[in-house]
């Protein structure tokens, strides 16, 4: 039998759905009691959010395939908005007394998780809604440069909401608790969204290639992900990024503050000798099916020094590399180039088979 609802009071439960969907796909159909959908929702938004991180930054994955995703994550998210702010107004499973205020406080909240002051804006309180907007907007633009202050516009996203609500609600109807729900989903997905910028940063390093110094393997152009790893220990044919070595920016062959990508070809303590058109390491031929053509110059033989590396371009007549600057300093290897992450007809992992 259906319940006999006010306009007022399905619209309310309507916002409050919305404000849960807006949290997290499928939270708005679970709060209409329809289970099934909300959990499928949910369900294949963190699939889709698993998927999208694997393709863009696991080595095996394809770039485009995660931007395609964060498509399907996207409209899976504004189709949780729409559907549960379409739902039959009966099903919620909130009590509200009938007369509720002309001011939807579900409405204000809405506007306000979209950017804080705007529900305050909707409300005319225009001191609180333009205060709100504009430190919450200067405080998420700071945290671009400075990821610490994230709790900042996130906290000020959290007090517009609740504030909005409890301005917005009449003096003799009692605060929902699902206020509290909101707020407290609000900060968690805010601080795990707004903290993937300072991961990715702190995991990976964006490089873009400056020349042919290592072709084919390397196209000028290719956008490549560098893995950040403190513990990294390079082995015989990794592709790895590092700063400029002081010998190669004082013979003018680098500019200051520039990352280099070569590949290694020699481990510390082993002999290198490049002769008749062939690299040695320890008296053995190395295989190298990556090089472009043949070295036509003479190096060595020499012994890595400890903690250090000798590396060589894949375009080996057509980089400077360590057969004329020297070798490379562990401290100065920032980590393993792993993937060529764009463009999308070039997409695939640099890492040995």
């Amino acid at each position: 039998m259906r319940s006999h609802l006010s306009p007022s009071l399905s619209s309310s439960r309507i916002w409050l759905a919305a404000n849960c969907s807006l949290i997290f796909p499928g939270l708005g159909q679970i709060y209409r009691r329809q289970v099934l959908s909300g959990a499928a929702m949910a369900s294949t938004a963190g699939g889709l959010i698993s998927f999208i991180l694997w393709s863009i930054f696991a080595p095996q994955g394809n770039t485009v395939w995660g931007l395609g995703a964060i498509v399907a994550f996207l409209s899976l998210y504004g189709l949780s908005i729409v559907d549960a702010s379409l739902s039959s107004g009966d099903r919620g499973a909130e009590p509200e007394p009938r007369n509720t205020p002309v001011k939807d406080p579900w409405y204000t909240v809405f506007l306000s998780q979209i950017l804080p002051g705007l529900g305050h804006l909707y409300l005319h309180r225009l001191g609180w809604g333009m205060t709100l907007l504009t430190t919450g907007i200067v405080t998420a633009l700071l945290t671009q440069d400075h990821p610490r202050l994230l709790p900042l516009p996130v906290a000020i996203w959290a007090l517009g909401c609740w504030h909005s609500y409890r301005v917005a609600l009449s003096p003799h109807h009692r605060p929902s608790p699902f206020i509290s729900f909101i707020v407290v989903g609000l900060v968690i997905v805010r601080l795990i969204v707004g903290s993937i910028p300072a991961w990715v940063s702190h995991a990976v390093e964006q490089c873009v290639v400056p020349s042919e110094s290592m072709l084919p393997t390397l196209h000028v152009g290719d956008r490549i992900f560098v893995q950040r790893k403190g513990s990294y220990r390079p082995q015989l044919g990794d592709i790895v990024v590092f700063n400029a070595p002081a010998a190669a920016i004082a013979q003018g062959q680098i500019k200051p503050d520039t990352l280099v990508v070569k590949r290694v070809i020699g481990l510390p303590g082993q002999q290198v000798w490049v002769t008749g058109g062939q690299v040695f390491v320890n008296r053995q031929a190395l295989g190298e099916p990556y090089i472009r053509e043949a070295p036509r110059y003479e190096w060595g033989p020499e012994v890595v020094p400890p903690d250090s590396y000798f590396v060589l371009g894949d375009n080996r007549n057509f980089s400077g590399d360590s057969h004329l600057w020297g070798f490379v300093t562990a401290p100065d290897i920032l980590g393993p180039g792993y993937k060529i992450y764009w463009p999308p007809s070039r997409v695939q992992s640099l890492e040995i088979s």
